[in-house]
């Protein structure tokens, strides 16, 4: 087992945290920045004036009491004095620092501290008796934007109760929090302090060198980076819930499989992941409020975190949890409310319907919705999954492995999840955890064993044992990235609630007599192959000179260690399992782009679409002047903008676009004016003040917002509708892999969630197809025969192993394609609807008739969601018209990939 590493910096775990401000690695790499014990008069002095500060919250008055507060405690007790750098407070900060807010109004620190190579400590003071909530929600934003405005990342805001420590990255932010009235505990000082002192001191502020970032900023930005270098552990974590879930559905999938009109693995896997994938966006949700985690019937009869907390309390009172199946139900029963939604007065769920949560169908011809019925089924007829497996899988989806490093070695620990940044990061991972499997079963009489050493094969055991010394070393050499890989890989796992052990039952179905003796038997066998290949590929070295009988022991003893620690998992015949392969991610280029890349590729792009360059500056220049200085076009300009990416995987650029479309439409309905406060009610111009666009005007450009723009709720409110418009009007994306749609939908669901706003839909805005095959209206009229003319690169001297003499070969195809293709294919064609005299005239009215139904559907209120999937399946992909149009191109562009055979 792990130990517990030592807390890297006191108080830390006391903090308010939003977002993932510093990982467990980068906390211990700023250990050494931890304070000695702070000077009992300066002690004395802050429990005080503390105090004093406190007592007259309520009635704030001059912040200049406020002022004087924090500097004393930012130069008394965290040392920025004048030794360390130089002051400049009030009208002292100059001019230059002032940056215009997205809302007009100017923005400048109220304290400005300066250190050696360009150290910058910006500290904001609130005149509000919350941060972040209520009124105190403005001065965070207007932080936020002065930040981003410039070089800085990092500022401190604070009323002298909070002491916020903010991060602003390009499109992301994260914050620690401490409280002043945490700082004693019965008399003491506490851990809060310590964690004041150690991140806020000038040391941690200064850079080693001019042109460098500060200790804390390269740790906040490796913290960023962290969070995809945790992507293979992740992956596998999410990897193995989706595999509880199959193996707990055995014999009931077996069933689903078997006969001819069988539902093949691949989909009953893509199920699995589905079901899981919906467990991880109800997560997101309660992690950002927006399902009521606060209301206790949800919280104990519902929510997902509340389920866990009352598993694990189970869990460690020890009870057996492998014979009581009452979990699972209750997880559908989520699944069903967040689908449905619910009027309750004691239960307000808003729905959250589309694809993703839709009930499976055990008639429908989809293979994946039969599966997902399955699994939403199954239990009411038999016990199935236990809430044992439950466990597991809330522990899996919740909480990951971090290495952290101590002294030479380092320690795995388990950290829970950050869901809050889920939508940028947790997705792609997930993407990339599960492209790379698939679903199969362990042949009849023959176990399949997984290996712990390079990316933990699954082999027969027959052909393990099967393999000579030479095949032993021949698969270790071709395996194994380096000796500690396997050392490194058991200590990762020991803590895993999902590890197999001898008769353990939990993670697959609940077993009788027989299947615990069998996995037992194969246990052993897998184990003893495990002890001869440790010994052929010398992962455990004979000690050479006389064995006595203690160093014969010491050597058993090693290898039998060596030999379990091998043995990663094994399978039993007929039974379920996720098998890594090769051909998915590589073989078709998918691979997850990190938001370091996204990120400012899509924002370097998109910026000269949406803003105008800085006066008297070339297109050339501009990439190194401020965002301040950017002036944002019309809001209509923005929205009449079409972004798409031809191979979308997760949608790291589409969430990268939405989220920089999003910001620049608030910032040009600022700018231009198109904000007007009337009453309680705000109207917001959307497509010009009183767009007379025909139909539209009275849809979008008059949008009500329920609050004035004062409001501390008004820019939440009115971003969480501008992301939607954004999507419906802006966002396109396609990919030929319909598990890379899937989390690309998904994605786009979790960026545009809301408290006050239905689930979107998104089925016409990402699409499954082949972006890099297709003709325009004025070409699709050439048969798809003369794609011949050119196959396989014209004159090869060979082809499928048949060589020709210099020129045969293409003469060959000529005769071919003129002969025989051409007149069949035009008879063949010819009999279809859409090929006959007047097939121009039939696709162009399909598709003009396409173009208005998806005009009028981008027209359609936000909160019309519902409305807008019945009139896309009815009136767009339900239309015999379309139907027709799509099967012909659909067959047409089939054509052009008609194998050539011996020709």
């Amino acid at each position: 087992m792990s130990a517990k590493p030592k807390e890297p910096i006191p108080g830390w775990d006391q903090l308010r945290h939003s977002g993932l401000l510093l990982d467990g690695p980068r906390l211990h790499s700023l250990a050494g920045y931890v304070p000695g014990a702070l000077d009992e008069h300066v002690e004395r002095r802050l429990r005080q004036r503390a105090a004093a500060h406190l007592g007259s919250v309520d009635d704030p008055g001059s912040t200049a009491a406020t002022s004087q507060f924090v500097s004393f405690v930012l130069q008394g007790v965290c040392g920025f004095d004048g030794a360390s750098g130089g002051w400049q407070r009030g009208s002292q900060v100059p001019r230059t620092h002032g940056r215009r807010a997205v809302t007009g109004e100017t923005v400048k620190p109220r304290h400005l501290w300066s250190g050696p190579n360009g150290a910058f400590l910006p500290v904001f003071i609130a005149d509000t008796k919350r941060i972040g909530i209520g009124r105190g929600r403005r001065i965070v934003s207007q932080v936020l934007g002065w930040l981003r405005a410039g070089n800085e990342h990092v500022a401190l805001v604070t009323n002298g109760r909070q002491w916020r420590l903010v991060f602003a990255g390009l499109d992301y932010d994260a914050s620690c929090e401490w409280d002043s009235e945490l700082w004693f505990e019965e008399g003491e000082l506490a851990g809060q302090v310590t964690a004041l002192r150690t991140l806020l001191c000038p040391k941690i502020w200064t850079p080693e060198e001019e042109g460098t970032a500060s200790p804390l900023l390269q740790a906040i930005r490796d913290t960023r980076k962290g969070q995809a270098d945790l992507s293979e552990v992740l992956g596998e974590r999410v990897r193995e819930a989706v595999e509880i879930l199959v193996q707990s559905h055995g014999e009931a999938l077996k069933e689903l499989a078997a006969g001819d009109d069988g539902v093949p693995p691949a989909d009953i896997y893509r199920a699995a992941c589905r079901i899981a994938m919906r467990a991880v966006v109800i997560l997101f949700a309660e992690s950002r409020d927006l399902l009521p985690r606060d209301n206790p019937v949800y919280f104990e009869s519902y929510g997902l975190n509340g389920l866990f907390d009352q598993l694990e309390r189970r869990d460690a009172r020890g009870e057996s949890m492998s014979e009581v199946f009452g979990a699972w139900p209750r997880v559908l029963a989520l699944f069903h409310l967040v689908n449905e939604g619910s009027h309750h007065p004691d239960l307000p769920i808003t729905t959250y319907g589309g694809e993703l949560f839709a009930p499976g169908q055990s008639e429908s011809e989809d293979g994946v919705s039969r599966a997902v019925y399955i699994f939403e089924t199954a239990c009411f007829g038999g016990e199935v999954v236990s809430d044992r497996h439950v466990y597991n899988m809330l522990h899996l989806l919740t909480r990951t492995r971090a290495r952290i490093r101590q002294g030479r070695g380092g320690m795995w620990v388990t950290v829970p999840v950050d869901f809050s940044d889920l939508s940028s990061e947790y997705i792609g991972i997930v993407y990339e955890g599960l492209l790379d499997y698939e679903l199969k079963t362990a042949p009849d009489g023959d176990p399949v064993v997984f290996l712990s050493i390079g990316d933990r094969p699954a082999l027969p055991l027959s052909r393990l044992e099967g393999m000579d010394d030479k095949s032993i070393r021949g698969l270790f050499e071709k395996l194994k990235k380096d000796s500690s890989d396997t050392e490194d890989a058991e200590e990762e796992r020991a803590d895993d609630v999902s590890e197999e052990e001898d008769g353990d039952p939990d993670t697959g179905p609940t077993p009788g007599e027989d299947t615990v003796d069998a996995r037992r038997t194969y246990r052993t066998r897998a184990e003893e192959w495990a002890r001869r290949a440790a010994t052929v590929a010398r992962l455990v070295k004979k000690p050479r000179g006389r064995m006595s009988p203690e160093r014969q022991l010491a050597h058993d003893r090693k290898l039998g260690d060596t030999a379990r620690k091998l043995v990663h998992q094994h399978v039993l015949p007929g039974e379920w399992y996720l098998a890594r392969w090769g051909g998915t991610r590589k073989g078709s280029g998918s691979f997850y782009t990190r938001p370091g890349l996204a990120v400012p590729t899509a924002q370097r792009t998109l910026r000269p679409l949406v803003y105008d360059l800085p006066a008297g500056l070339l297109p050339d220049e501009a990439r190194h002047a401020r965002t301040v200085d950017w002036t944002p076009k019309l809001p209509e300009d923005i929205l009449s903008l079409r972004v798409c990416d031809p191979a979308c995987g997760s949608g790291s650029f589409v969430l990268a676009a939405l989220r920089f479309l999003t910001d620049a439409l608030y910032e040009s309905l600022q700018h231009h004016g198109r904000i007007e406060a009337g009453g309680n009610r705000t109207l917001v111009w959307l497509l010009g003040m009183g767009s007379a666009e025909e139909g539209v005007g009275e849809r979008l450009s008059d949008e009500q917002m329920p609050c004035r723009p004062d409001d501390d709720e008004f820019e939440r409110l009115l971003k969480a509708r501008l992301r939607r418009y954004v999507v419906e009007r802006c966002i396109y994306a396609v990919d030929l892999d319909p598990l890379a749609v899937e989390l690309c939908r998904l994605s786009l669901w979790i960026e545009t969630m809301d408290r006050e706003l239905p689930f979107g839909f998104l089925d016409h805005k990402v699409k499954c197809g082949n972006a890099l095959v297709g003709a325009w209206f004025d070409q699709f009229q050439h048969y798809p025969a003369m794609a011949w003319k050119n196959r396989e690169g014209g004159d090869k001297n060979h082809s499928n192993g048949v060589h020709f003499k210099k020129n045969a070969r293409g003469k060959l195809i000529k005769g071919f394609h003129k002969d025989e293709l051409t007149p069949d294919m035009k008879q063949f064609l010819e009999g279809r609807t859409l090929f006959q005299e007047d097939l121009l005239e039939k696709a162009a009215t399909a598709h003009d008739d396409a173009i208005e139904v998806l005009t009028y559907m981008h027209d359609l209120p936000i909160h019309d969601a519902a409305e807008r999937a019945d009139v896309y399946r009815e009136e767009l992909v339900g239309s015999p018209e379309w139907r027709s149009l799509k099967e012909a191109m659909d067959l047409w562009c089939a054509c052009w990939f008609w194998p050539t055979g011996g020709r």
